[in-house]
């Protein structure tokens, strides 16, 4: 049988938490979110990679929160969520511009990590492309 917070369900809900809390700047939740082990990985348009880890990310936004910086896009569109035991991954695309300050197309595979009673991000691999491609 699977658990309540073990389904398609839970990950969508927990994946609409992460959106509405990284596009408001809101730290303390982001604390939460992000598991202690979390790793991005953002590909540029021209193939750049940067890397970041949890305090390195969560510092990213906190720049930009003090920048004054409005609330980002929080535009998504799903295209899988699977659960294997305590992980999950969602794969969706989403449009903001608040890793260049140009709007982007960001195509995410996000992992998640059932640990402590929640959901947690533990890797993201995201791609930008230019809104039109």
């Amino acid at each position: 049988m699977t658990k309540a917070t073990h389904t398609a369900e839970a990950i969508r809900a927990a994946m609409d938490h992460l959106i509405d809390r990284a596009t408001n700047y809101d730290i303390d939740a982001l604390q939460s979110i992000y598991h202690d082990d979390f790793h991005t990985t953002l590909v540029a348009p021209d193939s750049t990679v940067t890397t970041f880890n949890k305090q390195e990310f969560i510092e990213h936004f906190r720049k930009q929160a003090e920048a004054g910086k409005h609330q980002l896009n929080t535009w998504a569109e799903w295209h899988d969520f699977h659960i294997l035991g305590d992980t999950g991954v969602s794969v969706l695309t989403r449009k903001h511009s608040g890793m260049n300050d140009q709007e982007m197309k960001l195509l995410c595979n996000i992992e998640w990590r059932f640990e402590d009673g929640r959901w947690q991000v533990l890797r993201e691999a995201i791609f930008m492309q230019p809104l039109d491609s």
